[in-house]
């Protein structure tokens, strides 16, 4: 029995849709949700949150995974993104993971405003930064990003002093959030 090309081109599809959607460590297959799991966003936040939306990501290309939860009206969270050099390099912007975090250090040390926010952290991965918002670090051939907007508690002089206790505190989360990957991918 004969199949179709487009028969074939309707199996290959789903199959290559769910393989960019999950980027690959170490040689195998990771889900940003399974890097960094609903208890471990509750156990960061001290409180319940959503089950794990995931996306697929683009520039750089992988995948995405948001837990949230709602204190007062608003809506916190955190945002796992994880991409490999093969989905990278299939998106044709970018060589590598590592291409994508050099360009992304130069660009922040090049500007004037960029710069006042960056901040190196040392031990981590085979390097990462700090860019006022979110947590870059590179782990052999794939980048993992981390996002923080956590609930802040307390009242402040001025939006300045707030703003500043906000970073210091989305960069505590990062970094914890940050281990727990690491542990599971065993670095």
């Amino acid at each position: 029995m004969k199949i179709p090309l487009y028969g074939v081109l309707l199996l290959l599809v789903p199959v290559l849709l769910f393989c960019a959607a999950f980027p690959v460590l170490a040689g195998e297959a990771v889900s940003p949700c399974d890097l960094f799991t609903r208890p471990d966003a509750e156990g960061l936040f001290g409180c319940p949150v959503s089950e794990g939306v995931f996306r697929v990501a683009t520039s750089p290309a992988g995948g995405s995974c948001r837990y949230s939860y709602e204190k007062d009206g608003n809506v916190y969270g955190i945002t796992v993104r994880v991409a490999d050099t093969v989905s990278i390099t299939e998106e044709g912007i970018y060589d590598s993971a590592k291409d994508v975090f050099d360009r992304q250090v130069r660009a922040r040390k090049a500007s004037e405003e960029a710069s006042k926010k960056y901040k190196e952290i040392e031990n981590l991965g085979d390097g990462a930064f700090w860019e006022g918002t979110s947590l870059w670090m590179l782990l052999e051939d794939s980048l993992v990003i981390i996002k923080v907007n956590s609930f802040l508690p307390g009242s402040f002089s001025g939006q300045e002093q707030m703003d500043s206790a906000r970073e210091e505190q989305d960069l505590s989360f990062s970094l914890k959030a940050a281990e727990i990957i690491l542990q599971r991918l065993n670095k």
